[in-house]
Formats: structure tokens, sequence, C-alpha cells
């Protein structure tokens, strides 16, 4: 969610990549929410860190617990930032209500903070994102 907020709010001008050091599937709940909000994320895939050129990362930002505390190190220089989430995927599925509930706060909680993160390197986001931008951040 992070790097397509950031893509999208970018109107494309920023490389976001999401990298992870055990990579997953962007889960179904992840697509509905998110294409709620005018973003297709379906061809969307964590990357492990290996496919990362980390000769040309700027920033690493992080969204969970686990992932902040096996990012490995980067470069002088790089600027790392946490933006802590829950994962919402950890409600059991007897509360799936609440489970879509809690993808749709964390969806705006990490909007709102790629919007700020935007503004912190000079640019102005892109508000609403355009619905031509898709997940890879080409016209869809």
């Amino acid at each position: 969610m992070a790097e397509a907020w950031t893509r999208a709010l970018s109107g494309g001008k920023v490389r976001a990549s999401s990298a992870g050091t055990e990579p997953a599937q962007v889960g179904a709940v992840t697509v509905t929410t998110m294409a709620e909000a005018g973003i297709d994320v379906s061809a969307q895939h964590p990357k492990p860190l290996s496919e990362i050129d980390l000769g040309t990362v700027t920033h690493v930002i992080t969204v969970c617990e686990a992932a902040a505390a096996a990012c490995p190190a980067f470069a002088h220089g790089v600027v790392r930032r946490h933006w802590p989430v829950p994962d919402p995927s950890d409600m059991p599925s007897e509360f799936e209500h609440l489970t879509a509930d809690g993808f749709r706060a964390i969806r705006d909680n990490l909007r709102d903070r790629a919007r700020m993160f935007l503004v912190e390197l000079g640019l102005t986001p892109v508000d609403p994102p355009p619905p031509a931008i898709d997940s890879a951040g080409g016209a869809a």
C-alpha cells in the first residue's frame, strides 16, 4: 500500500519499490481496499531485497515491526523511516468486517504518510491520485 500510494500521489515522479526479507503476495483484501481508493495493485508484488538495486536507494520506509527489525543496513546517507502499522490480516477470520475496516484505516494512514513524505521531498502530491496510474507507476 505504501508503494502504491507513493507512486500514485507523486504522479509517477517517485520510483518506489516494495521489498522485504520475506516478501509475500499482495492479499485480496489489500487489492479490494486499494481499488476502493481508485488504485489498482493487482499486479504489484513485493520483491526480495536481492532484486533491488541498493545503489539507487535514497530512502527506506518500513511499515511493520518485523521489517524494521530485519531490515539490513544501507549505505551512509540513506534515510530510514518507520511507519508502524498493525497487520489487520492477523485479525481472526470470524471478524471479517473488522478486518476490512482495519485495512481501510491502514490504507488511509499510509496515504497520509505518503502525502507528507512527498511534501518533505519538495513535491506536491497529486490529489486525488489519477486513476490512470497503475501499481507499476505507468498508464493503466
